[in-house]
């Protein structure tokens, strides 16, 4: 009896791993949560949410935690505090812009180079799925000193405008090719009792955004600007400069629509569907959002998209201003590193891809996505220059001016006029000179 007992206790003792192996290979992989932030915006929500779903369905273990916030918050601070804070595994910033030029001294790295130089952006060199974009989208908007740190999905332009066509047939107008083509535009608009103009001042970024639109065709070369700035040009002195910003004020006073200042961003494309206003200046991303609020309405308008026309000649407005947008990145301390590179993989699937860049509407980064919107078809038969704003690198300590902020100026600000605004911009930037 005794033998019998030892035997069966040796037995035991050697099944026993055995029976837990068993268990733990029955239980499946650890469960995940995997978590997700990006910035909001209608379309490209909807997307990540089905891309989501499609990811969770094939690794069920691994729940997706997707957050949004708006544009400001969640630029000012979801962000930065999250991604300090270590909370994050994949976070959505915007393609590598405000690239250090050899003319930059005591320049304040843009928060995107500070993630990386403290050691918090996961290089992403040696996947496999980099392969899948376009090898000079690669190097332009997601290559940091050498390393590839993001998967940047799309590019888009944001110096146009949404027009309603079939106001503009009814009242007989052709699209502009000039200022002074627009200003004709916006007076028959006017006189016909709708607003030629609406915008999201509530959020102020829209405001000050389209700047942009006026500075790239009423200068010219945006890296030129940058360098005349940082150089001891004239810089926010230079008359071109001037017009452009007045240009603006101009439209901005009398041509958008009352109580546009407190506007959201994202409803504020309702005005535009329902027929309140004829023109929406906006990035091209949102061409999707209007199509849908068309569709769920009892709206019938035809819309399209045209460069804002706001230099002197149809040669100076026959180009797109814009920038790389969102790009995936992944936080270098997550302790899901592993399967946050595994969504990036399966984001970048070919099937998923394609789903993804037809749902925003966006300029694809991988050089195989068809491009079947027909908005986007039309941008890019005219050329894409990068706009001042993605070049443009701030001097460290510089005050709150320096940077010309269009929505500090009347109406939306406090400063009274465009010129007012540029002398406070260039004191302000001289002296952290």
């Amino acid at each position: 009896r005794m033998k019998l007992g030892k035997v069966l206790v040796l037995l035991l003792i050697v099944a026993t791993p055995f029976l837990f192996a068993s268990e733990s290979e029955s239980a499946g992989p650890k469960p995940v949560t995997l978590r997700m932030m990006s910035w909001q915006n209608p379309a490209t929500t909807e997307a990540v949410e089905e891309i989501n779903n499609r990811f969770m369905e094939k690794y069920p273990h691994i729940t997706v935690e997707f957050t949004i916030s708006p544009s400001d918050v969640y630029n000012d601070q979801e962000r930065p505090a999250r991604v300090q804070a270590e909370d994050v595994d994949i976070w959505a910033d915007q393609g590598f812009a405000f690239k250090v030029q050899e003319y930059h001294t005591g320049v304040e790295l843009a928060q995107q180079y500070q993630f990386i130089e403290a050691g918090l952006v996961e290089p992403l060199d040696g996947n496999a799925f980099m392969d899948r974009y376009e090898a000079g989208a690669v190097k332009s908007a997601m290559t940091y000193n050498g390393k590839i740190y993001g998967v940047c999905v799309g590019s888009v332009v944001f110096s146009g405008v949404f027009y309603n066509k079939t106001l503009f047939a009814e009242l007989g107008i052709e699209v502009p090719r000039t200022y002074d083509a627009l200003l004709d535009v916006c007076e028959t608009i006017k006189a016909s009792g709708v607003a030629p103009f609406t915008a999201a001042g509530g959020a102020g970024w829209p405001i000050g955004m389209m700047i942009h639109s006026f500075i790239g065709p009423n200068y010219g070369d945006s890296q030129a600007f940058e360098k005349e700035l940082w150089t001891g040009g004239a810089g926010w002195a230079n008359p071109k400069i001037l017009k452009a910003y007045e240009r603006y004020q101009n439209l901005l006073l009398n041509y958008y629509e009352e109580g546009f200042q407190s506007l959201d961003y994202n409803p504020h494309i309702g005005r535009f569907v329902n027929g309140y206003a004829a023109m929406l200046p906006d990035g091209v991303w949102q061409a999707t959002a209007i199509a849908n609020t068309i569709a769920d309405s009892s709206s019938n308008i035809e819309f399209g998209y045209m460069p804002f026309p706001t230099g002197d000649t149809a040669a100076d407005n026959a180009a797109y201003w814009g920038k790389f947008d969102l790009m995936w990145q992944v936080h270098a301390m997550s302790e899901n590193k592993e399967e946050a590179i595994l969504w990036l993989d399966f984001f970048s699937e070919k099937e998923n891809y394609q789903y993804f860049i037809e749902k925003v509407g966006w300029i694809p980064t991988q050089p195989d996505a068809q491009v079947t919107d027909p908005v986007i078809k039309e941008i890019l038969a005219m050329p894409i220059k990068e706009a001042f704003e993605r070049v443009h690198v701030n001097r460290e300590g510089q005050g709150q001016y320096a940077g010309a902020p269009a929505d500090r100026m009347a109406p939306m600000g406090e400063v009274e006029t465009a010129a007012e605004l540029l002398q406070l911009a260039k004191a302000d930037w001289d002296a952290v000179a």
